[in-house]
């Protein structure tokens, strides 16, 4: 019995340790800084992006290769944002995209991906990210004015430092 009963406090301490180590790990901030990055964007204009590859005019495999300026709200210069978005349908009122893009800033880059469409709200999934963003996830939006400008809100979850 005084085994058992040892055995059964052991586990119960080690149990307890381990539950003190979770509560203090997740209780403890990942960061003292902003989680949302809020920009202005300037596009290229959608012309000057798109690559005709199959049949004239919006199609499956054809590709939109973007490279936009990031403005902070004073509208100076903090970044780019490039990447490429491969139709992968065509819809009764446009087209439906998978994107993959970098959002390239002072700090370090972050990562996006998702599959969207050519309305004018892209919600994204924040994949990671390089220097104060590494590790980075959370999401996206990205938002079309209709007059190549928007604005860009990336929201992280973790890993800005």
């Amino acid at each position: 019995m005084k085994v058992l009963t040892k055995a059964l406090t052991g586990t119960a301490i080690a149990m307890g340790l381990g539950l003190a180590v979770l509560t203090s790990a997740s209780a403890t901030p990942t960061t003292d800084r902003p989680t949302a990055l809020d920009f202005a964007v300037q596009f290229r204009p959608l012309m000057e992006n798109y690559v005709d590859l199959g049949a004239a005019g919006f199609s499956v495999g054809d590709l939109l290769v973007f490279q936009d300026t990031l403005l902070d709200q004073k509208g100076a210069t903090v970044g780019t944002q490039g990447g490429t978005c491969t139709i992968t349908a065509v819809l009764p009122d446009g087209f439906q995209t998978h994107c993959v893009g970098t959002a390239s800033l002072p700090d370090g880059q972050i990562s996006f991906q998702g599959l969207t469409s050519n309305a004018p709200v892209k919600p994204l999934a924040v994949t990671g990210g390089t220097g104060a963003y590494q590790a980075a996830l959370g999401d996206l939006t990205l938002t079309e004015n209709g007059d190549d400008t928007g604005t860009l809100r990336i929201r992280l979850n973790r890993g800005y430092r």
